[in-house]
């Protein structure tokens, strides 16, 4: 994306992760920005990437079996990872999401991430905050009640505050992920937000 100001202010985002920070710095200079430079970098050993967009192209019909081959494809690369960071460009679902539409190819439905779920497995969703009515606050409560309902067993949040609000949800985390993110958000000098953990009842 456009958002690389951060670059700029190593004094306040550095801190968080210098190997990252000055990781991204190399990419951005060097002009090769693309996913394919960012798995090269190793910033993450050991991680698998799914390397493939969700299909966009065709008839309504033909998306929708498209991807539905799509995320068979994602749940066989993805057996033995008990962590998942999913990142569609704009987040959660929107009002009238179908897979058949093409824009729906920048969300990730609630049915997709219950497909996803596993025994032990941690789901994090990046969303990107809308217009929702009574605002972002508003809005994650209204997330949180629609993944409990799709059978997630805690949801909790990080928010992040600087340039255009978005928010990581993370689903079914351990207690040890709830504590180092909740750190994270304690280190961040209020960049960071953590919304703690709800739990099914």
């Amino acid at each position: 994306g456009r958002h690389i100001s951060y670059l700029q202010c190593p004094s306040k985002w550095r801190t968080l992760d210098p190997h990252l920070f000055d990781g991204l710095a190399q990419i951005v200079k060097l002009g090769n920005r693309r996913i394919s430079a960012l798995e090269d970098a190793g910033f993450l050993p050991g991680a698998v990437y799914c390397r493939e967009p969700i299909p966009t192209e065709g008839t309504p019909a033909q998306r929708r079996a498209r991807r539905e081959v799509w995320l068979e494809q994602v749940r066989a690369t993805l057996i033995g990872c008990d962590l998942v960071f999913l990142d569609p460009d704009n987040g959660l679902e929107n009002a009238g999401f179908s897979p058949g539409k093409v824009v729906s190819g920048k969300h990730v439905s609630l049915a997709q991430l219950a497909e996803l779920s596993e025994e032990g497995r941690t789901l994090v969703v990046y969303h990107h905050h809308t217009r929702r009515k009574d605002g972002h606050i508003a809005e994650l409560e209204y997330w949180v009640e629609k993944l409990l309902c799709n059978g997630f067993k805690t949801i909790d949040a990080v928010r992040a505050r600087s340039f255009s609000p978005r928010v990581f949800f993370m689903l079914n985390a351990s207690p040890d992920l709830q504590h180092r993110a909740r750190q994270l958000t304690m280190w961040s000098s209020g960049l960071l937000s953590w919304h703690s953990n709800v739990s099914a009842t």
